[in-house]
């Protein structure tokens, strides 16, 4: 079934086919890069001045007067994310041959984000300094910290530090299974230097890094990460790939991950759609693993989206009748700016052996960014 599945989708996600950042349904909808919404660029964290201003007037259904200005002068910039959960895990029940399997419901606060961004810039339009601070929940931490000099020919740009790694779509939810076996995640970041370019209708990124997830490199080999992709005013179609050998003595291990993402925007519908491959290289066994995704969003009216997604994901190919899979439904609505609320149901489907694998969950999130 996951063949087939993920076989229709692909074809769909190809013929139809967004540029990553946090919230690549936006990119998509107005044809633009990430870049100019984002000061990273390649996706996610601090706006810059024109993605602060199309917060306030695009984006909520209603606006209020006095909304503030995230500027300090000329030179220095913040901004900030607060993700509020409740979530609810609903009882499952499975079973398989004679053996039965059972979780119990549950109910949690959480804040699963909780990021400060501070951005001065040294020379205007060519050299500045960027931190993107994880403060919640589980402690400070940085998630990003780099230099970037977009003083380069040809539009060139260049950055250099503790950065997320230029792979795949960039969507928020790391639990996705797309974000989750890839491992390019908002919670993993690495350290090196990347470069890259954004031209009318196409962009590019490479990053040599560590690829310890952030930590010291126990070996000399280096993590390639690089993306490359076409986009137009209704469509884009992007390709990422990365080679990373973490072998240590004694322990020789390499990993290859490739993937195509891409969407189409349909007046007010815009469909999104990845899929990854993974080939772990070990000694002397190998593995390859498949994740699939498919989102479609509806505009019903301004700032109220619906919203639906198939998620698929195979660990190992090598291994029969263990797929995965979950179907999202859900709203988001920018009721004012600087602020979402998201209501979720996500319908998870797992082999009988793994229970919390098979609980469904419903998600109530409100969001406040700046």
């Amino acid at each position: 079934m996951f063949r087939r599945i993920a076989l229709a989708l692909l074809c769909v996600a190809t013929l139809l086919s967004s540029r990553a950042w946090a919230e690549p349904r936006f990119a998509l909808r107005e044809g633009l890069p990430c870049s100019d919404c984002h000061v990273n660029r390649t996706g996610g964290g601090m706006r810059t001045p024109f993605g602060i201003a199309w917060a306030q007037t695009h984006l909520p259904t209603f606006r209020t007067p006095g909304a503030m200005d995230p500027r300090l002068g000329q030179s220095v910039q913040f901004g900030a994310n607060l993700r509020l959960d409740e979530r609810t895990v609903l009882p499952a029940h499975t079973a398989i041959g004679g053996s039965k399997y059972a979780t119990s419901a549950g109910s949690s606060f959480d804040i699963s984000e909780g990021n400060v961004y501070v951005r001065a810039e040294l020379v205007p339009d060519a050299l500045s300094v960027y931190i993107d601070e994880t403060v919640a929940p589980e402690g400070a931490s940085a998630r990003e910290a780099f230099v970037l000099y977009s003083g380069l020919p040809a539009g060139l740009y260049l950055k250099a530090g503790r950065f997320m790694l230029p792979y795949g779509l960039r969507i928020y939810d790391d639990a996705s299974f797309m974000r989750q076996q890839t491992g390019f995640t908002y919670a993993n970041q690495d350290l090196g230097v990347e470069i890259g370019t954004t031209a009318k209708h196409w962009s590019a990124a490479l990053a040599l890094t560590n690829g310890s997830l952030g930590g010291a490199d126990a070996n000399l080999a280096k993590q390639l990460t690089a993306t490359i992709g076409v986009f137009d005013s209704w469509w884009r179609l992007f390709a990422s790939a990365a080679y990373n050998d973490t072998s240590v003595r004694d322990f020789p291990f390499q990993t290859i991950t490739g993937g195509l993402h891409g969407g189409v925007r349909l007046a007010r519908l815009t469909v999104l759609g990845s899929l990854d491959w993974i080939r772990g290289i070990g000694n002397p066994d190998a593995y390859d693993q498949v994740s699939l995704f498919s989102e479609a969003d509806f505009e019903a009216w301004r700032g109220l989206h619906l919203r639906g997604r198939f998620e698929a994901f195979d660990p190992s190919r090598q291994i029969a009748n263990n797929e995965r899979d979950r179907f999202v439904f859900g709203v988001s609505w920018f009721a004012l700016q600087w602020t979402e609320l998201r209501i979720e149901y996500r319908k998870n489907r797992d082999i009988p052996q793994r229970p919390s694998g098979n609980a469904d969950e419903l998600l109530v999130q409100l969001h406040g960014f700046l």
